[in-house]
């Protein structure tokens, strides 16, 4: 299961005290999902019509195909927590492969340009990004409608009318999770070619992380030279890990095992070797257990947007538990709690 290169990307992780900007934002989202049209009762065809009488699975499909096989060039924004990024975009689908560019216009500089199956990304040497980000998955995975569809049981995908996005009517489809150990979604899908427009990670109703076209145009040719880097000189260029999922069948015997993750999770091999890595195909977390540099900070978390960091003290001992991943906050305390020693 390899996922094409996602969007959006978030570079680092910056743990931030203060979020007075993502609530006023976040009240902004809520008032305009408040504007959707909600199909009623007793509502006409029209909205039917306008769905084209699709089913969500099949508007998830859709969007599948519109991902990696429509050219496309935009701009998009990100909010995750109290972090905003404002992206360029282009993509191309041509002869059977995937071009894709993503230029920075806020913040520090940086490209990311994506051909075949190598992710390479260029900034400044001063930049503050950790070298080692990964590329998120949840919607933005080509696989994403297959995984929903093999774990229906854990999800609720429902339609909920039309809206518009970037002046183009769009779909809306909430996918909302059967139990509270994981988070939600809700995507709006252009209305003419299932393409992504929007997508909010909810979790109990409240909007942690939103990608938005602010502007897009779809199907028209792009000159190669899009696709060729223009930060030379003193950029660094390195190559970015996409986060496939790749079951672990086996490995070197660990101390400690993880006795329960949610249901749908699975074991799959880390891409740097370290830790224990579970994955459901939409969401990853990662468990360390290592020896702890402060034991007097004892137990403490903190999240950005989705992705919350949880640290525990193990009584008795001077190691530390660490729970990354894109699942709420109960979870990963539930995760930690279930560590325990593995006896040979």
């Amino acid at each position: 299961m390899k996922p094409i290169f996602q969007l959006p990307v978030m570079i680092a992780l910056g743990l931030s005290a203060g979020y007075s900007c993502a609530d006023q934002l976040q009240q902004s989202v809520e008032k305009g999902l408040s504007q959707e049209t909600i199909p009623q009762p007793n509502q006409t065809p029209s909205t039917n019509t306008l769905t084209q009488g699709l089913s969500a699975a099949q508007w998830l499909e859709k969007m599948d195909t519109a991902q990696r096989e429509l050219s496309y060039r935009g701009t998009f924004i990100y909010m995750r927590g109290a972090q905003f990024e404002t992206v360029e975009v282009a993509h191309q689908f041509v002869d059977g492969q995937q071009r894709r560019r993503l230029t920075s216009i806020s913040g520090p500089e940086r490209e990311i340009i994506h051909s075949d199956d190598e992710v390479i990304c260029r900034h400044l040497p001063d930049s503050v990004f950790d070298l080692d980000h990964d590329l998120p998955v949840g919607p933005f995975s080509s696989v994403f409608s297959k995984i929903l569809s093999s774990n229906h049981a854990m999800y609720q995908i429902t339609m909920r009318g039309t809206g518009r996005i970037a002046r183009r009517p769009a779909v809306k489809i909430r996918i909302t999770p059967q139990h509270e150990d994981r988070y939600g979604y809700q995507i709006w899908l252009d209305q003419e070619t299932g393409l992504l427009l929007r997508s909010d990670l909810v979790n109990r109703g409240r909007v942690l992380e939103l990608f938005q076209f602010a502007d897009i145009e779809v199907g028209q040719e792009l000159d190669a030279s899009i696709f060729v880097a223009t930060m030379n000189g003193e950029a660094q260029s390195h190559s970015l890990v996409q986060r496939t999922p790749r079951l672990a069948l086996s490995g070197k015997p660990k101390n400690w095992k993880v006795s329960w993750v949610p249901n749908g999770f699975k074991a799959v091999n880390p891409h740097n070797g370290s830790g224990m890595v579970f994955s459901d195909g939409i969401a990853n977390l990662s468990v360390f257990v290592e020896q702890s540099i402060n034991t007097s900070l004892g137990d403490m978390h903190t999240s950005v947007g989705g992705t919350v960091v949880l640290t525990r003290q193990i009584k008795g001992s001077s190691q530390q538990i660490t729970v990354v991943g894109e699942v709420p906050v109960s979870t990963a305390q539930k995760i930690a709690e279930s560590i325990e020693p593995v006896i040979y």
